[in-house]
C-alpha cells in the first residue's frame, strides 16, 4: 500500500549517532539508550534493535506499556522503567524481566512478592532526588533504604541513579551541586559496604558537558536522534538527521482569484492559484514547529516565532506556503509557482517528532 503520510526513519543514522555518543565516553562506561515516547517519535522496536546492534547495554522507557511492546518484539536486552509501576502490575513487570525504578519499600514489597510467586529474581534501581524535585528519595535515606530492600527475597539492587534538572541550561552550578550530592552518597554507600549496582546520572546534556557524571552508565536520548538538547551544548559530535515526516498530494486544483480557502474562509486567494491538498493536519502533528529550532526555547519566544512565520511544506525541492486554516487532517498548499505538481507527489512536512501521530507508519530505511 502507498502511504498517504508516513515517517521515514534512517536506521544507519541512528547507529551512527550512537557510535558518536560512545566515542566521547571513557572505555567501560555502559550506555542505556532511551527509547521512551515512541522512541522520540521514531517507533519503539526498530530503534531499540538498532541501538542494541550498535552496542547499547540497556534500554529505557517510562512506562510498563512501552517496555512490553519492545519485549513482545523479541528484544531481550535489559529495559529500565523510569516511572515506578503500579503495585498491581508487579507480576507483569517481573515476568517480562524488566528493571524497575523504586522509591518506596511498599513497592519493593510488591515486587518481591511477585518475584517469589514466579520463582524469578527481580531487579530494581533506586532513584535519588538530588534536586529534580520529582521522583525518588533524598540521599539521606538511601543507605537505610538499600539495607531494607536487600532483606526482601528475590530482589536485587541493579542500579542507583539521579536525574539533572538543569544540565541543558547555560549555568551548570545547580547540576554540579546535584552531582556532588550524588557522588557523596555513593562514597557513603561504599564505605558502608552496601552494593548499589550500576550508578548512572548523565542524560544527553550532562553526557556532553559533565564528564565526571558518566559514572558506570549514561542515559542518552536526544543525541541518539540527531539533536543537541539545547544551544548551550558543545557541537563536538557529527550527528546525522534520523527522522522526516512525509505525505503525498491527494488532489490538485486551479482556483480563481478571490476563492476562500478552508474553514472560516480566513484566507482568500489574491491571484489565480494552483492548490495542492495534502491529507495531513494538526491531528498528525502539523502546525507544531520542527523540534530542532524550538527546542528549549521559552514558550513566549516559541509563540512569537510561530505567529510571525509562514507555514509551508516542501514539494519538488521548493517551499509551498500553506493557505487557509490547517484542519484536523487536511492542509492546502499554494503550488502556483512550482511547476508540474501532481497527485502522488511526495511532500516533506515540518513537525515535532514526539507529538506526530503514532498511527503514521514508520518506514525504516538504511
Amino acid at each position: 500500500m502507498i502511504h498517504d503520510i508516513w515517517v521515514e526513519v534512517n536506521i544507519s543514522a541512528l547507529k551512527h549517532n550512537f557510535r558518536q555518543v560512545k566515542s566521547v565516553l571513557t572505555q567501560g562506561v555502559k550506555i542505556m539508550a532511551v527509547v521512551k515516547g515512541n522512541g522520540f517519535g521514531h517507533g519503539y522496536v526498530e530503534p531499540s534493535r538498532a541501538f542494541i546492534e550498535a552496542g547499547a547495554d540497556a534500554l529505557a522507557v517510562t512506562r510498563l506499556e512501552e517496555a512490553l511492546i519492545i519485549r513482545n518484539a523479541g528484544i531481550s536486552a535489559p529495559i529500565l522503567l523510569f516511572a515506578p509501576i503500579q503495585p498491581e502490575n508487579a507480576e507483569v513487570a517481573v515476568q517480562a524481566d524488566l528493571e524497575m525504578t523504586v522509591g518506596s519499600l511498599a513497592l519493593v514489597d510488591s515486587i518481591s512478592r511477585a518475584a517469589v510467586s514466579l520463582s524469578k529474581e527481580a531487579k530494581i534501581h533506586l532513584k535519588i532526588d538530588t534536586g529534580m524535585g520529582r521522583l525518588g528519595i533524598p540521599p539521606s535515606e538511601a543507605a537505610s533504604f538499600i539495607k531494607a530492600a536487600t532483606a526482601f527475597p528475590n530482589v536485587k539492587t541493579a542500579g542507583i541513579y539521579t536525574h539533572f534538572a538543569t544540565a541543558a541550561d547555560s549555568n551548570l552550578a545547580a547540576s554540579k551541586r546535584q552531582l556532588l550530592a550524588f557522588m557523596s552518597l555513593l562514597d557513603d554507600l561504599k564505605s558502608q559496604g552496601l552494593n548499589y549496582g550500576l550508578a548512572h546520572a548523565a542524560n544527553s546534556a550532562a553526557l556532553l558537558r559533565m564528564p565526571d557524571a558518566h559514572l558506570d552508565m549514561v542515559r542518552p536520548g536526544t543525541l541518539l536522534y540527531g539533536q543537541y538538547p539545547s544551544a548551550n551544548m558543545p557541537r563536538n559530535l557529527d550527528l546525522k538527521p534520523t527522522w522526516q515526516l512525509k505525505a503525498r498530494v491527494c488532489e490538485v486544483k486551479d482556483l480563481p482569484k478571490g476563492s476562500p480557502i478552508s474553514y472560516g474562509g480566513e484566507f482568500t486567494t489574491k491571484r489565480p492559484t494552483r492548490a495542492a491538498i495534502v491529507p495531513i493536519g494538526y491531528a498528525d502533528g502539523f502546525t507544531l514547529a520542527p523540534e530542532g529550532p524550538v527546542y528549549r526555547q521559552s514558550v513566549l519566544k516559541f509563540a512569537a516565532k510561530k505567529f510571525n512565520r509562514q507555514l509551508s511544506m516542501q514539494i519538488r525541492g521548493k517551499k509551498a506556503p500553506v493557505i487557509g486554516r490547517v484542519a484536523m487532517q487536511m492542509t492546502v498548499l499554494d503550488v502556483t509557482d512550482i511547476p508540474n505538481v501532481q497527485v502522488g507527489d511526495e511532500v516533506i512536512v515540518p513537525a515535532m517528532r514526539i507529538p506526530t501521530s503514532a498511527l503514521a507508519p514508520r518506514v525504516y530505511v538504511e
